[in-house]
């Protein structure tokens, strides 16, 4: 047996000696909050035989994205985590191991997953006001994943220490490996703790306090939405600044797309992404103004989803109208100033420059083609950006 091998038998030994207590103490920990939540916990083999605890796999709080997704900017943020993360991991730092840069890799990666679970908890929660009975309670709920989502961080440091002492830095084992193994036992308690939190605030006890905060925002919300919207309505107004805002949400909606595609580095891509999902709240934005624009079903409660995003809820848009025109209301004469930018209206400058690359101004044609100049050529008027060549 080589000396190594013999100094890393002692090594482990050490560990097990010392982290005895610290399974043993979080094993309690969790025990006790199980029984205030009323939830069952499954305590992983290694802490009941008392030695050093690893991370277990937890369900992925990130559900897979379906059709009805929306695009915001905690869940953009989470994706761009997710790619730095795979750049990171491979990238080779000179003199350390592969696995410190897979570790930290992983370690930035897992930040995506506790932002998808933040947003996934609001966005099915305080993004459902009206749609659900106890709004409150389920983002509150929600933390207990988002919570137990923040051990695969730890988990990600925990490898990072444990790497460093191997390879060339095979010296620092002594010292690496007892910290690793505490940060694993800190990780495998944080993803227990998580899991029972969530069936802490998901208990009856907790919902009959969260319900009656519920049942006071849920009106307020409901009526302050439809209240803008009837302003909207009767003035006149509503519809030609839902689609003047449609129209600049659609714009930056088509730059964001260009931005994205304009590169093949997948961090320059997410920041397209990002810029997409800014323009799909201004154009959502429409539904405060507008019953029947996006977001008109629910146009607070979308506005919060469309702004932090979700794997599992989409922004649902209100009825279409059966009417023809901008409204007859009282303030049905300044509808033109907010018109469609056709040559008589005061704005056509505006909606021009928005749709001057394809010479149309309405729908989608003015947002796909007003920002192309921005990314090749520049906008109108003004000298060349072109922004496309700066990326990578």
């Amino acid at each position: 047996m080589s000396k190594k091998q013999t100094r890393l038998i002692v090594a482990a030994a050490r560990t097990n000696a010392t982290t005895l207590r610290a399974p043993l103490t979080a094993f309690a920990v969790a025990y006790l909050l199980s029984a205030c939540g009323g939830g069952e916990l499954t305590v992983p083999p290694a802490a009941a035989a008392g030695g050093t605890v690893t991370p277990q796999p937890q369900p992925d709080p990130t559900p897979t994205p379906t059709a009805a997704a929306t695009s915001g900017a905690l869940t953009t943020l989470g994706s761009t985590a997710s790619d730095l993360g795979g750049t990171v991991s491979s990238t080779t730092i000179p003199g350390v191991s592969p696995a410190v840069s897979q570790s930290v890799g992983g370690t930035v990666a897992a930040t995506g997953t506790v932002l998808d679970a933040a947003a996934n908890a609001v966005s099915s929660g305080l993004g459902q006001i009206g749609s659900t009975s106890n709004p409150v309670g389920t983002t509150e709920a929600g933390m207990g994943s988002t919570v137990a989502a923040t051990s695969g961080v730890v988990a990600g440091v925990a490898s990072t220490v444990n790497a460093l002492g191997t390879g060339p830095l095979s010296p620092l084992a002594p010292v690496t490996t007892p910290a690793a193994g505490a940060l694993d036992t800190a990780a495998n308690g944080i993803s227990a703790g998580g899991q029972v939190l969530g069936n802490a605030l998901s208990s009856s006890a907790v919902q009959q306090v969260t319900q009656p905060l519920s049942s006071t925002i849920t009106p307020l919300v409901v009526t302050l939405g439809q209240q803008t919207q009837n302003v909207g309505t009767t003035s006149g107004i509503g519809q030609p600044v839902s689609g003047l805002l449609g129209q600049v949400g659609g714009a930056v909606q088509s730059g964001g797309a260009q931005l994205a595609g304009a590169s093949s580095n997948p961090l320059a891509a997410d920041v397209g992404h990002l810029v997409s999902s800014v323009g799909n709240t201004v154009t959502n934005a429409g539904g405060l103004v507008n019953p029947n624009g996006p977001n008109g079903a629910a146009p607070i409660p979308g506005l919060i989803t469309s702004l932090v995003g979700s794997s599992t809820t989409a922004v649902q848009p209100g009825t279409p109208s059966s009417g023809s025109g901008a409204g007859s209301g009282p303030l049905s004469s300044l509808t033109g100033l907010l018109g469609s930018g056709g040559a008589a209206s005061p704005l056509s400058s505006l909606t021009g420059a928005l749709g001057a690359a394809g010479g149309t101004t309405t729908g989608t044609g003015s947002a796909t083609s007003g920002l192309s100049s921005l990314l090749g050529g520049g906008l109108p008027g003004l000298p060349g950006l072109p922004l496309a060549g700066k990326l990578p």
